[in-house]
């Protein structure tokens, strides 16, 4: 297991400068933490630091022994342990997958952080009251997914905001099974953005999509996948699943052991490239 730290910022030659004759030049106000390895269950990892607010920059999850059934998916910041709950479980929890989650943390200035609970049955909406009035953007912190029965195959898992309303999605194919979730969010002011904007196409027998993305440090607003066919080949098992920014791309995955005989599916990654 490793843990990786970046911070940015008194990189040019002014901060050298001003270093150098003992004046303190402010640093740009953002750290990229992440925390990856191999283990089963839920797995509950120390954050490398507690500077500012996290906001989830990517998530990754890959079963190492073939795919399975899936109970529960998480990647959630634990701010008051300074740690991470991360999960890609099915019902007994035994299986290992291999996980990389990270977190961009940022000033928070002007930053509301909220969280939401709640319990449905394959996809549920519901309004968030904690948008301030100020020119904002919504982006995800975390998130957790549990099937309250047991384990299932995977059709869609999604969560988004649109216009203040929260929508999260986690279901096989015919969509009958309850699900608790809990999200953690963050409205984050507009200015702190180079770009906000989203990538989205349908795949086919493959299950890695790397769709070309705006450069620089990337966070996530909102994701989904989803499986398009109908009937027994509407949902499947699950090996891949993670949405995976670079420096100039994404990588998507979702696909199950053999993912050239599995369903078409399609992806949506709604993203801010922060300053």
């Amino acid at each position: 297991m490793y843990r990786r730290k970046f911070l940015r910022g008194l990189v040019t030659a002014g901060a050298a400068l001003a270093l150098l004759a003992g004046v303190t030049a402010p640093a740009e106000a953002a750290l990229l933490d992440e925390v990856s390895g191999n283990g089963h269950g839920t797995i509950f990892r120390a954050a490398g630091s507690n500077f500012g607010v996290p906001l989830l920059a990517r998530f990754q999850y890959h079963f190492t022994g073939g795919d399975h059934h899936i109970r529960q998916v998480s990647a959630m910041p634990l701010p008051q342990q300074i740690g991470v709950e991360v999960a890609f479980a099915d019902e007994n929890g035994d299986d290992d997958y291999g996980y990389r989650v990270s977190t961009e943390h940022v000033d928070a200035t002007g930053v509301v952080q909220a969280s939401f609970h709640g319990t449905c049955v394959g996809q549920c909406s519901a309004f968030l009251f904690t948008r301030p009035a100020a020119d904002v953007v919504f982006v995800l912190q975390g998130f957790r997914v549990t099937f309250e029965n047991g384990d299932h195959h995977l059709d869609k898992i999604g969560v988004q905001e649109d216009n203040g309303i929260l929508t999260t999605t986690f279901r096989d194919n015919n969509g009958d099974d309850p699900f608790t979730y809990d999200v953690s969010y963050a409205w984050v002011p507009r200015s702190r953005f180079g770009v906000i904007t989203e990538t989205s196409s349908a795949v086919h027998a493959s299950g890695l999509a790397t769709p070309a993305a705006f450069a620089g440090e990337k966070v996530i607003r909102g994701f989904s996948m989803d499986n398009l066919n109908t009937g027994d080949s509407g949902d499947n098992h699950i090996r891949d699943l993670g949405v995976v920014a670079t420096a100039n791309n994404f990588e998507i995955r979702y696909g199950d052991d053999d993912p050239r005989n599995s369903a078409d599916w399609r992806y949506l990654v709604r993203y801010g490239v922060v300053f």
